[in-house]
Parts: C-alpha cells; sequence; structure tokens
C-alpha cells in the first residue's frame, strides 16, 4: 500500500483520538441523538475532530501536545542514539506535525519544516542501513511512525531482490 493511503487512513483514525477541551464557554449540541454539553471551565474529553470544531468556534481550548517542541526533542534524540539505531517516535508523529504545522505562519512554518526534514533525512539514511541489515521486528516496528514502518519494508523487499538478481544461480 502506497505511503500517502496509509496516511490519510491514520490521520482519519488519529483524529477519534480522544482529546482534551478546556470549555471557554457554555454550549450543549444534539446531533443525529448524540449529546455534547461543556459548562466553561470544564475539562473534557472528545474525540480530536469535535474538539477542533469546538475551538474553531471560539466555544473551548484544545490541550494538545506542543508539536514544535516535540520535534526539538525528537532531533536531539536522534543525533545521540547513534549511527546505527534509531529512537521511538510514536506512529503518528508526523501527521500530528505536519496538523500543527497548518496554523503556523509562513517564517515559522520555514522553520519547522527545515527542522522536519533534517529529522527525516537523518532517520531516512538510518533505515536505509538498517534495513539492508536486518528485517523488520517488533522491537523496530514500535519505533517507527506509520509512514517509516512501510518505508522500511520497501527498502527491505527490494534489497533481498536485488541480492537476488545479482547473486543470480551461481550455486547451478
Amino acid at each position: 500500500m502506497e505511503i500517502d493511503k496509509i496516511e490519510k487512513l491514520h490521520s482519519i483514525g488519529h483524529r477519534l483520538n480522544d482529546t482534551k477541551l478546556t470549555v471557554t464557554q457554555d454550549f450543549k449540541f444534539n446531533v443525529a441523538g448524540n449529546k455534547i454539553e461543556g459548562k466553561q471551565g470544564e475539562v473534557n474529553n472528545l474525540p480530536q475532530w469535535v474538539g477542533k470544531i469546538l475551538s474553531e468556534n471560539n466555544l473551548g481550548t484544545l490541550d494538545s501536545q506542543d508539536m514544535i517542541t516535540e520535534l526539538k526533542q525528537a532531533l536531539s534524540k536522534e543525533k545521540m542514539v547513534g549511527e546505527y539505531q534509531i529512537s521511538t517516535l510514536e506512529p503518528h508523529f508526523y501527521i500530528k506535525l505536519k496538523e500543527s504545522m497548518k496554523e503556523l505562519n509562513r517564517d515559522d512554518f520555514d522553520k519547522v519544516e527545515s527542522i522536519m526534514l533534517e529529522l527525516f533525512r537523518m532517520r531516512r539514511g538510518k533505515l536505509v542501513k538498517i534495513a539492508d541489515a536486518i528485517k523488520l521486528n517488533s522491537e523496530l516496528y514500535n519505533k517507527l511512525t506509520v509512514e517509516e514502518n512501510i518505508f522500511y519494508k520497501t527498502i527491505y523487499d527490494n534489497s533481498v531482490e536485488f541480492e537476488k538478481q545479482i547473486r543470480g544461480n551461481i550455486n547451478e
């Protein structure tokens, strides 16, 4: 499956996850039999897509992670673990990062994009080296994002196929 399709599927799933919303204005909704209400000052757990709509309409504030700080921390960890090791990123890291980048102004976007690309290139280089050496195992799988898992499998499969083509039928 292609990365963009997997990413789209996981983006939908990610938006279904709960998030915390601090209510800034009382509200009460009943949509298709689903009741949602909040009183000023409450903190409610709601699906992210609902929280985003309420936040955009000034009914609450999303208590979301600071993805720029997480990005900087991820880059720092990646630099520390070494050339043949990879740090752990949560599966939806890039999905969440790209979503938060949509809210940035042009200058901030460019700065964050630069850091993201540095992290991406570093991890990509490591993944190519690791994929050439070992098959994906559960420990490694749990360290990678959904996009990186697809990339890893592609590199590994291509590496194995390339080796078969080079070796040919030398034992015959």
